[in-house]
């Protein structure tokens, strides 16, 4: 396993991961130099005006990494209530993260193969209120960080593969017909340089799973939501990474993270980057999202390190994305438009969505 660069904290009645003390300065420096171009972007550019709403959104009873807004008690009732907020938006679609965290210890559904990890039974009442609300579900499964530690341990792929095919099961015995497809949790990104032994690794691991996936429940979706990161001058080398993690993988949808609110890419290279991973879908024929981020990373030393984006970053965003994407789908609404924890910036942010969302009527 490479070195970890986070640990596990407390926040109430559960837990998170958190940047290690050690890589904050660095990461805060990122964040703000990302921000600071991105601003220089808006001041220097038209503004954008959207053409289509961000019509899906993650969702989860806690977000893995900051506090947010948890739903870890709510009843069918209050995402219900959340639901209807999104349609507001244009949302027709809901895609929960991870029905299990592994480092976290902590599972979302009533688990036998995870029967010792704190439960928050929450995922029947996602799916519950989610059918009330006439809003597609998919369900994320196994959560860990494997994808961005992989190691050299065939031993630890072999039981990473093990816990994604249980949850796999475990999820179509207890909700079967009640959810559109499954999302394959692990993020991932190409990160500078090519490593074969990792991409090899991880396309045996979504090979295996698509494939048995796909022969058990032929009908369901598998999505995925890899990370976006900018390299000068290594594009070509990017599609080829992918290219060979995509080989042979039975991938319905790709809804890459722009990752403009975490520093991975900024909207100066956004376009650039969108039509990069167009290639990559249309070279494996795989329907092509985008996942369009709604937050502004500030401080990771912080319980809640992001605050909400401003629209005028986000128009472009969407203004980008509009151009080769199919469908718009972003990072947790539910925290980011939520006026009570983040006042004038989640108004903001929530109006401008819902002038979005006429554009889908």
């Amino acid at each position: 396993m490479a070195k970890k660069n986070w640990k596990i904290i407390d926040v109430e009645d559960f837990v998170i991961f958190k940047a290690s003390d050690d890589i904050v300065e660095e990461a805060n420096a990122k964040y703000a130099e990302a921000n600071a171009s991105n601003q220089r972007f808006i001041d220097t550019h038209p503004a954008a005006v959207p053409s289509m709403p961000v019509s899906g959104t993650f969702i989860c009873a806690q977000p893995p990494n900051y506090r947010g807004i948890p739903m870890l008690h709510a009843t069918v009732d209050d995402w219900a209530e959340k639901f209807e907020l999104f349609k507001t938006f244009g949302v027709d679609t809901v895609i929960y993260q991870a029905a299990v965290w592994n480092e976290l210890e902590t599972v979302y559904y009533p688990s036998k193969r995870f029967k010792d990890y704190r439960l928050f039974d929450q995922i029947g009442n996602v799916l519950e209120a989610a059918k009330r609300t006439n809003i597609d579900v998919y369900l994320g499964g196994y959560g860990s960080v494997s994808g961005w530690c992989m190691g050299k341990d065939p031993a630890f792929v072999e039981q990473e593969k093990q816990n994604h095919f249980a949850v796999q099961d475990e999820l179509f015995e207890l909700y079967g017909s009640q959810f559109k497809g499954i999302y394959f949790a692990p993020e991932t990104a190409y990160r500078g340089e090519r490593d074969l032994y990792t991409e090899k690794t991880l396309n045996g691991i979504y090979r295996d799973f698509c494939d048995r996936l796909k022969s058990l429940h032929p009908e369901c979706e598998i999505i995925m939501s890899p990370a976006t990161k900018y390299f000068e001058g290594k594009l070509d080398e990017m599609i080829d990474s992918w290219n060979t993690i995509l080989d042979g993988v039975k991938l319905d949808v790709m809804a890459p993270q722009d990752s403009i609110g975490c520093c991975g890419t900024t909207l100066e290279y956004q376009e650039t980057m969108f039509k990069v991973w167009r290639k990559i879908c249309d070279d494996k024929n795989i329907r092509f999202w985008s996942n369009v981020e709604l937050f502004e990373d500030l401080d990771c030393s912080q319980i809640d390190a992001a605050i909400p984006a401003d629209p005028r970053r986000v128009a472009h965003q969407i203004s980008n994305a509009g151009k080769v994407a199919e469908k718009l789908i972003s990072w947790e609404m539910l925290s980011y438009t939520n006026i009570e924890r983040h006042g004038e910036r989640a108004a903001r942010l929530r109006s401008f969505l819902q002038e979005c969302g006429k554009l889908a009527r």
